[in-house]
């Protein structure tokens, strides 16, 4: 695979280390007219496009390939969310390796710059360890604004495009679920810097306060109800009255249906690929009160996957030090 790189005039650089900390118009990934690529990925809305490209390469010797992106509009485009899917273990968040403007939610920051017509340059990774065969594909879409790495019809404008890595046979083994150990989920606090929330997409635990930027992340939360004790409900259903400021966030919130499951924590801790969720059907409800310690919990989220949650501690109590511990195996 090629291996370019784009080097700035020292003057150049000096100048933009006077505006690090003021600007970024995401020089580092502008296309060089020099440069050979790998891949030219193009979305056009008007047409003509080349939205999915596929790159044969040896994952054994190669390590990175030069990729194109360019993406046209007749409106404004705000964010250009990318994903990364290994092996066909699920999609997660692609940081580009380049240091480039982000927005906080990891979507490429396009705000104020070439929003209807851009041609990026981006490195793109060759995992190690691949093995043999199986395939790395890339997904690059854009928005009008907060999107979703999950679900990318969220202020989808125009359609996305992908750059499949091929290697081998291109056959993909079983998916695993996603593990998601120890998550800590605290009493929610009136300050708002409580750590209440969790997302099924990468197992992270947020404060309230950050909700602006990233609720669309978070899947359900915690709290201790006077009348039915721990607690975990959807964001979608999570009690306002406990936390004022969610009722003023104009995103969607996630749903997630919940139920108690007759499964035990051993049948829990034996579940290791995708298939073995298979049988949990839809919940009804968008929460599960009263819970203790080793209670199992089957779960579906609003895209589909299913999953299922184990306690490993649950307090009793409001105090901001109270939490409840659970462990997480949910469908890639």
């Amino acid at each position: 695979m090629k291996h370019f790189r784009n080097y700035a005039s020292p003057f150049l650089f000096a100048m933009g280390s006077l505006f690090i900390f003021s600007c970024d118009n995401n020089d580092e990934i502008m296309v060089d007219p020099n440069a050979q690529f790998d891949a030219i990925l193009e979305v056009n809305e008007a047409g003509p496009a080349n939205p999915d490209v596929t790159v044969n390469v040896n994952a054994i010797t190669d390590s990175e390939i030069e990729a194109k992106v360019s993406f046209k509009s007749t409106t404004s485009m705000k964010r250009l969310y990318i994903t990364q899917n290994i092996k066909g273990q699920g999609e997660t968040k692609f940081a580009p390796t380049e240091s480039v403007d982000l927005k906080p939610d990891g979507a490429v920051d396009l705000t104020g710059k070439s929003d209807k017509d851009f041609e990026f340059q981006f490195t793109l990774p060759v995992p190690s360890g691949l093995g043999t065969d199986g395939t790395v594909v890339y997904k690059f879409w854009a928005t009008s604004g907060n999107g979703d790495f999950r679900d990318a019809n969220q202020r989808l404008i125009g359609t996305p495009g992908t750059i499949t890595l091929k290697f081998g046979s291109s056959t993909n083994p079983t998916a695993a679920v996603k593990t998601f150990n120890n998550v800590k989920l605290f009493t929610p606090t009136a300050d708002a810097k409580s750590m209440s929330f969790v997302s099924l997409l990468d197992g992270i635990v947020y404060k309230i306060e950050q909700g602006e930027e990233f609720i669309t992340f978070w899947d359900f939360g915690y709290i201790n109800l006077m009348d039915g004790g721990p607690a975990l409900y959807a964001t979608s259903s999570y009690p306002e009255v406990a936390i004022p400021s969610l009722a003023n966030l104009n995103e969607a919130k996630n749903v997630v249906y919940f139920r108690n499951s007759t499964k035990n924590a051993a049948q829990f801790d034996a579940i290791t690929i995708s298939s073995q969720l298979d049988f949990i059907t839809t919940p009804d409800e968008t929460f599960v009160k009263s819970l203790i310690t080793g209670d199992v919990v089957e779960f579906v989220d609003q895209y589909g996957k299913k999953g299922m949650i184990k306690v490993l501690e649950a307090m009793e109590g409001n105090e901001s030090n109270k939490f409840i511990s659970i462990a997480i195996k949910v469908q890639p």
